[in-house]
Parts: structure tokens; C-alpha cells; sequence
């Protein structure tokens, strides 16, 4: 397949992402695709040829070349990077579709615009978008599924082939095997420091896209808590006969404050109740005053 291709079609998606995007994108073509393009298929392209066992009997090898092996690695991991890397034309789409709905916008007034048409169209091709708004659930969205394609492709690697580990002799009785047949995989050190090699790479990036989900969601929580704080609570405050200011809760309690959430602290509930005994005792006092002037 043109690997090329599909890169040049990331890259103009790629201008949009994150930091964490544009790093999970190296990786896949270097740490990937570029080690199967150059490496891994040289290393599996004897791998039916070589399949070798101890029998003469017609289409024995076949079959038990299907039974141990039923989906080559070289076109597991092809299939793996596609679907991996296709979540991020949906990146691409949405801003393409952004893209023609300012140009159409912009041609409503294109009159008053000191730019030519031309250079407005590329103005539109250059310009990053914010990751805001159907951006952002589209991007998060994207993040999802390569999420779940990786973990998938990961889970059909180790349940087909029983791990990572590829063995070096293999027991096969299938139809048309006169009997049990001892049967011998070549290079199965090399093959296995490959698979591991790529399941390692698949977990690197699949860490990588749940730091940026995160990183995202916390974009996300910073950016609203920044346009719509949390108000402050009000107190109100009554001026004793000393003229000092003492502020306190209404008397129906919390639910009444303006505020929505109200953290009470050990201190500010001492100091509550002090003021409230002061002020009980200033009550009997006023009370008690008179009679202890008539007595």
C-alpha cells in the first residue's frame, strides 16, 4: 500500500492537534510504519516458504500452516495502522467542512476584503483552528477510536497467535496429516523480537492518546471554570454598638447564600458560634439592665 499517501493526508490533519497529537504521529511512521515497510517484511516474506514439516503427504503443510497461522503479521499490523490512522480524517474532514463554510461566509462580503480570492483560499488552508466547540468533541471522538482500534488489534494478536512469543516447532494432526506431524517456523527469534518490538510501539501510543484525552478534558474544565467562575459567597455584616463590622450567615442557614458551594472549614465555624454566644449575651444584657437599675 502507499504509505506516503496516507502520511501527506495526517500531516495536513496534524496541523490542528495538540503537542501530544503531533508526537503520537511520529511515532506511528517512524516506530512503525517505516520498521514494517523496511524490516518486517523482509523478515516474514519467507514465512509460508520456509514453513517446512516431517511429513511428504500433499497439502499437509498447507493446512497446518493455516491452522497455526490463520492472519500473517505483515498484513495484521497493515490493517492495524489503517484503522488506526483513519479516526484522524475525521479530522481532516470536519476542518475542510469548516473551511468551505467560512469561504462561503467570507464570499457574502468578499466586496469589503482587500485580499484577492486566491489568497484568501489559502489563507483558509494555512489557518489552525482551535480545538473548541464540535472541534473538540470530533477530536476527542477521534482519540476514542484509535484507542479502541489499538486495544482491539492488540487483543486479536495475542488471542491468534497465543501470545507474543512465536514458537519454534509446532504440532499439527489436520486432514490430509497421516499422523501427528512435527512442524518448524523459520526465524522465530527474529519474529519474535519484531512482534515484541510492535507491541510495544502499539502500547507507547495508545499511552500517548489517553495523555492527550486527558489533556483535552482538563483544556476542556480550565477553559470553562475561566469563563464561568464559581461567585463568590456573600456574608452580611452588622454594625455593633462599638461600630465594628462582624459578618455572618443568614439565620434560614446556607441554602439561602448566593453562592452554590460553600466549604466550611473547622476555624470559620468556631468563629461562628463565638459571635453568635456574643451576641446572646449582649441581648440579656440590654433585658437584665433595667431591673438591676430599679432594684
Amino acid at each position: 500500500m502507499s504509505w506516503p499517501a496516507l502520511y501527506l493526508q495526517l500531516v495536513g490533519a496534524n496541523r490542528h492537534s495538540t503537542s501530544l497529537g503531533k508526537i503520537w504521529l511520529s511515532v506511528l511512521f517512524i516506530f512503525r510504519v517505516l520498521v514494517l515497510a523496511v524490516a518486517a517484511e523482509s523478515v516474514w516474506g519467507d514465512e509460508q516458504t520456509d514453513f517446512t514439516c516431517n511429513t511428504l503427504q500433499p497439502g499437509c503443510e498447507n493446512v497446518c500452516y493455516d491452522q497455526f497461522f490463520p492472519v500473517s503479521h505483515i498484513r495484521l499490523w497493515s490493517l492495524q495502522l489503517v484503522f488506526v490512522s483513519s479516526p484522524t480524517l475525521l479530522i481532516a474532514a470536519h476542518v475542510a467542512y469548516r473551511n468551505h463554510r467560512d469561504k462561503k461566509r467570507a464570499g457574502l462580503v468578499s466586496s469589503k476584503s482587500l485580499l484577492s480570492p486566491e489568497e484568501e483560499m489559502e489563507s483558509f488552508k494555512k489557518r489552525k483552528l482551535p480545538i473548541v466547540g464540535a472541534l473538540w468533541w470530533t477530536y476527542a471522538f477521534s482519540i476514542v477510536c484509535r484507542l479502541l482500534f489499538e486495544g482491539g488489534f492488540m487483543f486479536a494478536l495475542y488471542t491468534l497467535y497465543d501470545g507474543f512469543q512465536m514458537p519454534r516447532l509446532v504440532r499439527c494432526g489436520q486432514w490430509p496429516c497421516p499422523n501427528l506431524v512435527d512442524c518448524f517456523v523459520s526465524r522465530p527469534t527474529e519474529k519474535t523480537i519484531f512482534t515484541l518490538f510492535m507491541a510495544t510501539t502499539s502500547s507507547v501510543c495508545m499511552v500517548l492518546n489517553m495523555a492527550e484525552l486527558v489533556y483535552l478534558i482538563v483544556k476542556a474544565i480550565t477553559r470553562k471554570n475561566r469563563i464561568n467562575p464559581t461567585p463568590v459567597c456573600q456574608t452580611n455584616t452588622k454594625k455593633l454598638k462599638d461600630d465594628t463590622e462582624v459578618s455572618f450567615l443568614p439565620r434560614d442557614g446556607v441554602d439561602h447564600m448566593t453562592c452554590s458551594d460553600v466549604n466550611v472549614d473547622v476555624t470559620f465555624l468556631i468563629d461562628y458560634s463565638l459571635i453568635n454566644v456574643c451576641g446572646l449575651f449582649s441581648r440579656l444584657a440590654r433585658v437584665w439592665r433595667p431591673l438591676l437599675v430599679d432594684t
